[in-house]
């Protein structure tokens, strides 16, 4: 992620458990239609973090992560979550197929890993987070909005 903006927010997690905590606490500032553009590494914990967002949610069961299947929906939580990864995406014809961005368009919210795969615009109203492993094993999460 290239941004000048200065972050909104700064967190150390510790741990897998405070990652996901982290996104239950951001939950009730997110509105419907709300896209959050995870940026890290892999390894970053960016799918730990959205396992925290649908636990919050209400949402129930294992949630994997979507590298091979792209999106993973979702459901049966207060709102629906559509998890995106976009890390094999890389040619204009991958993006014609999938509709994009059409198929952002949602009642819920929307959590895309990789979003930087995008050469597209996104929403003014997105919302980036930044996660960053530190050599200590923690994680410091920056967020960032326009």
């Amino acid at each position: 992620m290239t941004t000048s903006a200065e972050p909104i927010n700064m967190e150390f997690c510790r741990d897998a458990a405070e990652t996901r905590s982290h996104a239950a606490r951001l939950l009730p500032s997110l509105k419907p239609g709300t896209i959050i553009r995870l940026h890290g590494p892999l390894g970053a914990g960016k799918s730990e973090w959205v396992r925290g967002l649908a636990s919050a949610l209400g949402i129930q069961g294992e949630i994997p992560s979507p590298t091979f299947t792209l999106c993973q929906p979702l459901l049966g939580g207060k709102l629906p979550l559509e998890h995106w990864d976009l890390y094999r995406l890389e040619k204009a014809r991958d993006w014609e197929a999938l509709g994009w961005p059409e198929c952002l368009i949602t009642p819920g919210l929307v959590a895309v890993e990789w979003p930087d795969r995008y050469p597209g615009q996104w929403p003014e109203s997105a919302i980036d987070l930044e996660i960053e492993p530190q050599k200590d094993g923690t994680r410091l999460i920056r967020r960032f909005q326009k």
